[in-house]
């Protein structure tokens, strides 16, 4: 019998008992910080208003070791408070993005922190997913298992030429661990993610695109000025603007649609009558000109 009580009281993304939850999450950081190996890299341009997170532990091809699990939350939550952001890069160093779980921390461990690693890592994605900021993942190399896990809570894929991705899951005896199942079936539909798991097939950059799962190719090797470039012309409004309606689509995606449409009129709200908005209409703009 696995031992749920840990994570009873977990709800994702903060929304858990305020006493209980982060006694739980102190418990699995404790069990994860265990499993050593690579690192998790932030770099932020105040500039562009973009910043990067970068996975760091090319000598496993990015697999994800439970210290770096620990240092992707402290990431995703150091953004939480960078309000003048604008857009999000998540990539991986040297020749992939990420290959998926570290496999000695699968050897090693217990049904038990198995569990409690699913429920960090589904947490840890659903904030990166509810940031403010859009958000872009460059797959290249190979890309399996819990780096497509990963990939998937990002608003845009670019797949570079070099991609190897698939949710080869089944093939290690396990399905998918930190919430990317439920991501990949409301990103391409029931029946081509349920494709995707059971042959656990192995898919080219055009095959991405091509099923709706990446937005466009990138020659390889990558050049990174490309995807900011890619980024950049989808951050041309200003970041209010910006932030705004990437809120508007994470409370469509994440909550029932009344929600949401509540949570779309209160964000509205305070750009009504605004600064920018009594700028625009001083301009006059004219709709058949824009």
């Amino acid at each position: 019998m696995i031992d749920l009580s840990f994570v009873k009281f977990f709800n994702p993304a903060g929304m858990a008992d305020s006493v209980q939850q982060p006694r739980s999450f102190s418990r699995i950081r404790k069990m994860l910080v265990k499993f050593p190996g690579g690192g998790v890299s932030l770099i932020k341009d105040e500039r562009s208003g973009i910043a990067e997170i970068v996975l760091d532990y090319p000598e496993i091809r990015n697999g994800m070791s439970g210290v770096m699990m620990v240092e992707l939350r402290e990431r995703v939550l150091q953004l939480e408070n960078w309000t003048s952001g604008k857009g999000l890069i998540l990539r991986g160093k040297g020749g992939n993005f990420c290959s998926g779980g570290d496999l000695n921390f699968a050897k090693s461990s217990t049904a038990e922190e198995g569990l409690a690693m699913s429920v960090w890592m589904r947490d840890t994605l659903t904030r990166l997913q509810r940031l403010p900021l859009v958000s872009v993942c460059l797959v290249h190399g190979p890309c399996l298992g819990g780096g497509a896990e990963m990939a998937v809570f990002c608003d845009y894929i670019l797949a570079a030429e070099d991609v190897q991705y698939g949710f080869v899951h089944g093939k290690m005896g396990i399905v998918t661990a930190w919430g990317g199942g439920t991501q990949l079936v409301q990103r391409i539909g029931r029946a081509r993610a349920l494709d995707l798991f059971l042959t656990a097939r192995v898919m080219s950059a055009e095959e991405c695109v091509e099923i709706g799962l990446a937005e466009a190719v990138v020659a390889s090797p990558v050049d990174l000025s490309k995807v900011t470039n890619w980024l950049k012309l989808r951050l041309t409004l200003p970041s209010q603007i910006t932030r705004a309606f990437k809120t508007i689509v994470s409370s469509n995606h994440m909550n029932s649609q009344e929600d949401a449409l509540n949570a779309e009129s209160e964000t509205f709200a305070p750009f009504w009558g605004g600064a920018m908005n009594k700028e625009a209409l001083n301009r006059n703009i004219k709709h058949s000109k824009i």
